[in-house]
């Protein structure tokens, strides 16, 4: 099969299927900025990243809740970067800015609601413990902290937002993860873990505490031709429930969802490329009942910039979402 044929087969499938369960926390959307494993010294990346998501359902446990739901959607970019401070060691940044964060009430006399402004950043160090150039193995263990810099306890028109629309987490995090991967001539094999905890928010308006999030991810990739190559992920999400004052447990809030995650990347000239995703869920159970996603798609461009000229660079695409 051609390459671009592939490629026109799988696009509309990127735009038209349900995604991510668990749609609507405070905070960055979990996107992974960017190349899993590390880079090399002196290399420089930066990764402009767009995602936009809609929701208008809700389940409770694994089946849709009969109900008539209300609508959220946002639109949500990132500037990622990425520098290799030594062969094995990186350090990658990420900040967040929703544009809008939505929510349509399907209640009357309810008006509808928006956040908007700058959302978290993270820090992440990287050292590549594993690096068999011969064997193709690399192991890549991380530790990283999620600082909510941006907009919280936001209130629009003297009326308080619902945690889910506040552009900030509001909550210090702690997050670590490890990165295996075996590669053959035109594909790749790759696992990760990763775990995030937070620690409890004391705001103005909010004594809440989110329940801690850990993620498992099976990759399989495949050079379709020199400039194209697709990404198959599977990806299970284990998130605890939420505590607000007194240790009381958000009943509707956390639960477990396996997604099929597609992902195209082409290359556009040296150094430069681009990516497109969706989240596909083959099996989600929600505590208690909980808005979920219809679809939500995501874009994103990096660049490398090699200020070693010893060095050349091969932009890796795989990304975690």
């Amino acid at each position: 099969m051609k390459p671009y044929l592939l490629l026109l087969l799988l696009v509309p499938l990127l735009f038209t299927s349900e995604a991510n369960a668990q749609c609507c926390g405070a905070g960055n959307p979990l996107n992974g900025f960017g190349d899993v494993s590390g880079i090399q010294r002196k290399m420089f990346q930066i990764s402009p990243f767009y995602k936009y998501s809609y929701s208008d359902q809700y389940y409770e446990g694994a089946q849709k809740a009969d109900v008539s739901p209300d609508k959220m959607f946002y639109n949500f970019v990132s500037i990622d970067m990425a520098y290799g401070i030594s062969n094995r060691m990186s350090i990658h940044g990420q900040v967040g800015y929703f544009i809008n964060k939505t929510k349509l009430y399907n209640i009357e006399g309810w008006n509808d609601m928006t956040g908007y402004g700058l959302g978290d950043a993270e820090l992440n160090l990287r050292y590549s413990a594993i690096k068999n150039v011969v064997k193709k193995i690399e192991l890549t263990p991380s530790i990283g902290v999620k600082l909510p810099i941006g907009v919280f306890d936001q209130e629009v028109d003297d009326v308080k937002l619902p945690i889910s629309l506040q552009p900030s987490s509001g909550s210090l995090k702690y997050n670590a993860s490890v990165f295996m991967s075996k590669r053959f001539k035109k594909s790749s094999v790759s696992f990760k873990a990763f775990a995030e905890y937070a620690n409890r928010i004391k705001s103005k308006n909010f004594d809440y505490k989110y329940g801690n999030l850990y993620v498992f991810s099976l990759y399989g990739s495949y050079n379709i031709a020199k400039k194209l190559s697709t990404m198959v992920q599977l990806q299970y999400e284990i998130r605890d429930k939420a505590m607000r004052e007194n240790s009381q447990i958000v009943e509707s809030s956390g639960g477990q969802v396996l997604y099929l995650i597609p992902q195209l990347n082409y290359t556009i000239m040296d150094n430069l490329a681009m990516s497109v995703d969706a989240f596909i869920p083959l099996y989600r159970y929600m505590n208690g009942m909980q808005i979920a996603n219809t679809f939500s798609v995501s874009l994103r461009i990096t660049k490398s910039f090699n200020f070693n000229k010893n060095i050349t660079k091969i932009i890796d695409h795989e990304t975690f979402n």
